[in-house]
């Protein structure tokens, strides 16, 4: 059982347990889901990521407590990633991490669409010298935002921009972009590989699946 922490608070259990729908159907692992309290914008600067990181610790030992072989931080910033780690004897995945490692599989020519106003730190440092730049879609503050009409065509517009720049590859560094599925839409519009921070953390969940000895000790 992958344990999935969503780091926004949702009311309705088909919005919690959006990602790990998606995680199901592509790779048929089964996923519980929860939400960290308390943060009905998520996470989406400084003080934000603070106020969750003990909130996901909290939930990390939980979800363990509950029999999850693996937990996974719905947030492509990786917010307590480490400290996480640190507190449970089970894999922790970040889906910022997770799709910035299956970028570089695909090109070294990475581009970051971010609604932040930098780069998360995980993403920038697994990229290294493939790293080409971001951007960020015009009006878009919060994940919310990425549910309108003009938050959708914002982020194609961004993503538009990094090809011009050169980028082969994009790392959707929001798990909104998830949420409205731009990860295809931007495949096929523009050509290029498009990394899903989800459906990278659900391909890296269903490898760690397949590999015994895991816990550890």
């Amino acid at each position: 059982m992958l344990g999935i922490i969503r780091v926004i608070t949702l009311q309705e259990e088909s919005s919690i347990h959006l990602h790990g729908e998606l995680i199901e159907r592509r790779y048929g692992l089964p996923v519980t889901s929860r939400c960290i309290q308390d943060q009905p914008q998520g996470v989406y600067d400084a003080l934000t990521e603070a106020e969750s990181v003990p909130k996901i610790i909290e939930l990390a030992r939980a979800l363990e407590a509950s029999g999850c072989t693996a937990i996974g931080i719905s947030c492509a910033a990786d917010p307590a990633l480490l400290e996480a780690r640190a507190a449970v004897r089970i894999p922790v995945l970040g889906a910022g991490s997770c799709a910035a490692h299956m970028a570089l599989a695909f090109s070294s020519r990475v581009g970051v669409l971010t609604i932040l106003n930098e780069v998360p730190p995980f993403i920038r440092s697994i990229l290294g010298d493939a790293y080409l730049g971001m951007d960020r879609p015009d009006g878009v503050t919060t994940t919310l935002d990425l549910n309108t009409p003009a938050g959708r065509a914002g982020a194609l517009a961004g993503a538009e921009r990094l090809v011009e720049r050169g980028a082969e590859a994009i790392v959707l560094a929001c798990t909104g972009f998830a949420t409205i599925g731009l990860a295809a839409e931007l495949e096929e519009k523009l050509g290029i590989r498009a990394l899903d921070p989800i459906l990278s953390l659900g391909a890296a969940a269903a490898s760690a699946a397949s590999l015994p000895g895991l816990v550890r000790r």
